[in-house]
């Protein structure tokens, strides 16, 4: 396994247990995320307010890591996000990637590009 699929891994499972601290420790300081709504957050503040803005309309936010791979700088992460929000009672269900770009062993940018599932 590469370096780059080890981070994404660390990613996932920081985000898994709503670690804010161990989500942050996978970023760079300078990190940028693109979301798939357009969203552009730009710096650790930003990333942050992103992650706690996610763990607080999802209390039970949830990534399944499908499959990861990355060389040479770049990984590639297909999964499938469930949460439910607070006040309802479907649970969400978005699948998709994200490509990240991978400096010093953190993720400098993510790019997420994920969509309600159907059926």
């Amino acid at each position: 396994m590469s370096v780059e699929a080890d981070i994404v891994r660390t990613y996932f499972k920081a985000f898994n247990a709503h670690d804010l601290a161990g989500v942050m420790d996978c970023f760079t300081g300078d990190a940028v995320i693109l979301t798939s709504d357009g969203q552009r957050c730009e710096g650790a503040a930003q990333v942050r307010r992103h992650y706690e803005s996610i763990f607080q309309m999802f209390p039970d936010a949830h990534c399944e890591l499908m499959r990861a791979c990355g060389s040479e700088g770049t990984a590639a992460a297909e999964s499938v996000f469930t949460g439910t929000q607070p006040n309802h009672s479907h649970q969400s269900r978005f699948t998709g990637a994200e490509l990240l770009t991978i400096r010093d062993e953190r993720i400098s940018e993510l790019r997420d590009y994920h969509s309600a599932a159907t059926g």
